[in-house]
């Protein structure tokens, strides 16, 4: 059955979000994201920084989204003046707003092709609240402190298969559950979750007669790599386990299709983040989930509350009455009202955008920002460089003036990945992330962090020096990004990879947050600090003008900076006492 184009559904009111634009999913593709850049929310915005004032440039769109104002107006305009309360049905606020979210929640199932055997649930504020209330309606999350208590045989306990790449959202909150979680780990020609090992998992599990659940990742939140869900779906459906995946980074650019032309590639479950769309910050997470996992039919539901209940009394609690609907006895209290509305209208933008576009844009990015970068021997891309990835980038930069060769590493230590970070802020207004991106188990692969280097950093950790965990600097290209946007990002990485070295003596570093943050106290040249004081009073960078001149202007002044500063720190950095330096990943 072939997918019903969304843009024809005209039931969501959110259909005229665009308001009087003549923008529709027949127009051209350069007036599409002309739209879209028209209508981001702090485009124009300066920040001030150690150097002066930057503009903001934005490229950590795989944490969070950008709002957008034909999504703010429209809220303000047809949603706020005539808000009331979803549980009020006798009055005409209620009655609209009552109908105003069934029809958010309509879009966004038809946007994912979730069928009648599917239940949408509004839920927190991401893709983890979606996992956790997975686990609530399967009837297997348990509170930390009675989970050690609970005696199960060994057949009543659900297996949960999860992949190599998984955010810890959907790993630890598995292993909070009754359930028992295997991991697959990742096959090393294609560093894809290694199917061979799965197969091998769930056909050992069948013959324990366990229900049996895998959750992976559809899309690495560190490398872009983008996982084949259908093949996974179509193991595991055929060891007669539920599919489940968390779409939470892949899911503001790819289609989502629940139901799939071959039934046994379906999927039983998704997760998203609604916020990381583009105009879905302040939306809350869905889970959509098949019934059939649902596992508190003859029970009260995961949450209790208003608005769950047909009937109840104060003479005997056998006698309330709940919800037979999942979607309505799973929604207790005042839903998210707003919120949902928000998720609807994000789905809506990202429709009229249309997949094919927005595929287009985002390899195109990627795969030029791969071509320009590779080269470079100061910059190391993680991850497998053959599998199709969205427009994501985490990486090392090594110092380029560093030639010591040691058997660990021909390279020498990377820089600290929020230390780039930092410097991409404080230089250029860039927005990115440093750490380890909440993907910690498949960060020991990446790094090659083997057990005993673990430990170690570990029990620093418990020592209170959180800054000697490892990690990378993670970008992102969204597709309605500008092309001088996206070169300026290119450039000011290879400045780091050139120069970064040299700021190493302008930075502290606190050894117990990890923070680096710029310190004119450090001892450098004084012609350094005099360099430093008048680029930052020049007001030349609090103008605005053509981004190709700002972004040169920006790199301008970063190399006369550069340039003033030492080839290397004055003084050696002060290490703690009691830190092991062998354990310091990373250059400080």
């Amino acid at each position: 059955m072939k997918s019903k184009k969304i843009c024809d559904i005209q039931a969501f009111p959110g259909s005229n979000i665009i308001g009087s634009t003549s923008i529709s999913c027949g127009s051209s593709p350069e007036k599409k994201i002309s739209w879209v850049r028209s209508q981001l929310i702090g485009e124009d915005v300066n920040l001030q920084t150690p150097f002066g004032s930057r503009r903001l440039t934005y490229a950590d769109h795989t944490a969070s989204g950008r709002s957008m104002l034909c999504v703010e107006n429209y809220i303000l305009q047809q949603v706020l003046p005539f808000y009331g309360n979803t549980h009020t049905s006798d009055s005409f606020v209620g009655q609209k707003t009552t109908r105003m979210v069934e029809e958010a929640t309509e879009y966004v199932k038809t946007c994912l092709r979730a069928g009648p055997s599917d239940a949408l649930i509004f839920c927190g504020s991401g893709a983890t609240a979606a996992m956790k209330r997975l686990q609530e309606a399967m009837g297997i999350a348990v509170a930390g402190d009675l989970r050690e208590r609970i005696v199960l045989a060994e057949e009543e306990r659900w297996v949960v298969f999860v992949g190599p790449w998984e955010h810890h959202s959907n790993l630890l909150s598995w292993r909070q559950t009754t359930a028992e979680v295997v991991e697959i780990g990742v096959d090393r020609r294609s560093g894809m979750p290694d199917m061979e090992a799965l197969e091998a998992q769930l056909g050992c599990m069948k013959r324990t007669n366990r229900r049996m659940l895998g959750s992976f990742s559809a899309c690495s939140n560190v490398t872009g790599v983008i996982c084949d869900t259908r093949g996974l779906a179509r193991l595991l459906h055929q060891y007669g386990a539920f599919a489940c995946f968390d779409f939470a980074t892949s899911g503001p650019y790819v289609e989502i299709d629940m139901a799939s032309e071959d039934s046994s590639e379906r999927y039983d479950a998704v997760f998203l983040s609604p916020h990381k769309f583009v105009g879905g910050p302040s939306s809350p997470g869905i889970l959509v989930m098949n019934k059939a996992l649902y596992g508190l039919t003859h029970c009260p539901p995961s949450t209790c509350g208003g608005g769950v209940v047909e009937y109840v009394n104060d003479f005997n609690p056998n006698d309330t009455i709940y919800n037979d609907d999942i979607e309505e006895r799973e929604d207790a209290g005042t839903p998210p009202i707003i919120q949902k509305i928000r998720a609807a209208l994000a789905f809506r933008v990202k429709e009229l955008v249309g997949y094919d576009l927005i595929n287009l844009l985002e390899s195109f990015y990627i795969e030029s920002a791969m071509e320009r970068l590779l080269p470079n021997p100061a910059i190391h891309i993680l991850g497998n460089l053959e599998p199709k990835r969205l427009a994501i980038l985490s990486f090392l930069i090594f110092p380029s003036h560093v030639n010591t060769t040691t058997a660990a590493n021909s390279k020498g230590k990377p820089f600290s990945g929020r230390f780039v970070a930092k410097l991409l802020n404080d230089l250029f207004g860039i927005q990115a992330r440093g750490g380890c991106s909440c993907a910690g188990p498949y960060g020991h692969h990446l790094l090659a962090v083997d057990e005993s280097f673990s430990h170690g950093i570990r029990s620093h950790i418990q020592k209170g020096y959180m800054g000697m965990k490892p990690g990378w600097t993670r970008v992102s290209f969204a597709y309605y990004m500008t092309k001088f946007e996206f070169e300026f990002i290119l450039s000011a990485i290879e400045f780091i990879a050139a120069y970064g070295h040299r700021f190493l003596s302008v930075y502290a570093f606190d050894w117990a947050t990890g923070d680096w943050s710029y310190d004119m106290k450090l001892p450098m040249m004084d012609c350094s600090v005099g360099m430093i004081k008048k680029i930052a009073e020049e007001k030349e960078f609090l103008g605005r003008g053509k981004e190709t001149k700002i972004f040169a202007r920006y790199l301008k002044s970063a190399r006369k900076i550069a340039i003033s500063l030492p080839e290397k720190p004055l003084l050696p950095r002060r290490v703690p006492k009691n830190v092991d330096r062998n354990l310091i990943y990373f250059r400080i």
